[in-house]
């Protein structure tokens, strides 16, 4: 991840699955927090229910995943809301907070 999609492509935006045969939580944030280190970051894939009524659900892995993740905001993937990035990651429509 370092070599490849950080000093390689130098990405800016990580898409991440959080599903529970993915990769668990801590994991992921380790890898966004010490390999990839985007601008930003969309949490995709839970396999769980996420959100109640608009709210992060405070014992869902996804709220460990974005509790754990340093510098950097993260977003929730959303059914029905597109969020749009610029060119250097940064969210600048639908849903950045």
């Amino acid at each position: 991840m370092r070599t490849v999609v950080r000093e390689y492509f130098r990405a800016n935006l990580a898409l991440f699955n959080l599903g529970p045969n993915a990769i668990r939580p801590e994991e992921a944030a380790y890898a966004m927090n010490e390999l990839v280190r985007p601008a930003s970051v969309i949490a995709s894939h839970p396999n769980e229910a996420v959100t109640s009524g608009g709210v992060l659900q405070p014992n869902s892995r996804a709220k460990r995943f974005i509790d754990q993740v340093k510098g950097r905001p993260v977003y929730l993937a959303i059914s029905g809301r597109t969020l749009e990035f610029d060119g250097s990651g940064k969210c600048v429509a639908g849903g950045c907070k």
